[in-house]
């Protein structure tokens, strides 16, 4: 069994104070055998010395990843970190934190740190959660797909690093006082453990009921739907792609084993009308097209919640919801923390966590029941124990 506890600070000047602030509203947790910690956080923490700060005092780990918002049932806001720990009697928890990742050699990175990670386990783990870079020059979804291969598919659930500006620069993962732009931390968990994913996009009504057939595609390019290329296909249901001009049209994917959909995003128009996209385009997938607004993002979050509170399990829910929801929801952007902490009763009901991803790590199950890992863009998720 797994306890989850949390504490919140939104003290961004001085760290001293900051850290007073987290050790009182931890100083009732009982700590367990083993235990670690997870944070999400602004930028100016990972470089003011707070997370070694933080780390000093503390008996055990850190992982996390720098983002635009965190909340606790103690606040939220954007200049603020959120720390979680978890502690276990029964559990065993080991971090990890990879070198900075490159094109030519980020799997063999990857692979090296993941390995030696599981050699200090008595077997394998039963549950990661991974916080991603970023990166410049490599997507979630490649290094999502990397990790899937390097772990087996065993199920890993987190987040890409976000921060307030959409630039590549100021986004973080960390372990202790590990702290890198183009890293990626990990925390491998060993023994019985049973988690709720919870992953929901957006509602029905705002689905397309016409779907497409992927029939050319390479990786995350998806280049023709029924034989169309990408982007005439969507002219042809009054969805223009203009180059250059922001994209906030969601593609739900199904993948051919699945029944519910992944969404995912559009980045790029190419020459020929493919399009680069934040996720997996594979050949023989259907794929509709999705509607995102503030009255579907809440919709999502209220159906989110719902599948909390009925999956029977009441110790922590981590959540990483999608940064373009909290960007979307303006000028109200903390509608949908609000929304979390008001339903979860301010974590009387449960603790929780909440910061903002720019890419949504969560298993989801296939039509056989089994989960598979995958890759979201746009989509509420949440790790419930």
């Amino acid at each position: 069994m797994i306890n989850m506890a949390t504490a919140y600070t939104a003290e961004i000047d001085d760290i001293e104070a900051a850290l007073n602030e987290i050790m009182e509203q931890l100083g009732s947790v009982s700590l367990k055998k083993n235990s670690v910690g997870l944070v999400t956080c602004h930028y100016d923490y990972t470089q003011s010395g707070f997370i070694e700060l933080l780390h000093q005092k503390l008996s055990f780990d850190i992982v996390g990843i720098t983002t635009m918002a965190s909340a606790s049932h103690n606040g939220h806001g954007m200049y603020a970190l959120s720390l979680t720990v978890l502690t276990s009697d029964e559990i065993l928890f080991e971090s990890a934190m990879t070198n900075p990742l490159s094109p030519d050699s980020y799997r063999e990175t990857i692979e090296t740190t993941y390995s030696n990670a599981v050699k200090k386990l008595p077997g394998q783990p039963s549950l990661i959660i991974s916080f991603f870079p970023y990166h410049h020059e490599l997507s979630g979804s490649v290094l999502h797909k990397a990790f899937n291969e390097v772990c087996g598919g065993i199920p890993f659930w987190g987040g890409v690093a976000t921060n307030l500006e959409d630039t590549f620069e100021y986004n973080c993962a960390f372990r202790n006082e590990n702290v890198e732009e183009r890293g990626m931390s990990m925390l491998l968990m060993h023994g019985s453990i049973n988690p709720e994913f919870v992953n929901v996009s957006m509602p029905k009504q705002n689905i397309g009921k016409t779907r497409g057939r992927i029939t050319d595609s390479e990786g995350c390019i998806l280049k023709t739907i029924n034989g169309i290329p990408a982007a005439k296909y969507l002219e042809s249901f009054g969805v223009v792609i203009l180059k250059g001009a922001p994209i906030v049209t969601p593609l739900m994917v199904y993948y051919e084993e699945t029944s519910e959909p992944v969404a995912l995003g559009i980045h790029v128009l190419h020459e020929d009308g493919s399009l680069l996209c934040g996720g997996e385009m594979t050949k023989g997938a259907s794929l509709a097209i999705g509607e995102i607004n503030n009255e579907g993002i809440l919709a999502a979050t209220k159906e989110g919640i719902t599948r909390i509170l009925n999956s029977g399990k009441k110790n922590g829910a981590l959540l990483l919801p999608c940064v373009s929801r909290y960007v979307m929801l303006a000028p109200n952007h903390d509608e949908e923390m609000n929304y979390i902490s008001s339903r979860l009763e301010n974590g009387k009901i449960m603790p929780f966590m909440i910061g903002y991803s720019g890419g949504e790590l969560c298993p989801v199950r296939d039509n056989a029941g089994v989960l598979q890992n995958r890759f979201h863009n746009f989509t509420f998720s949440a790790c419930v124990f």
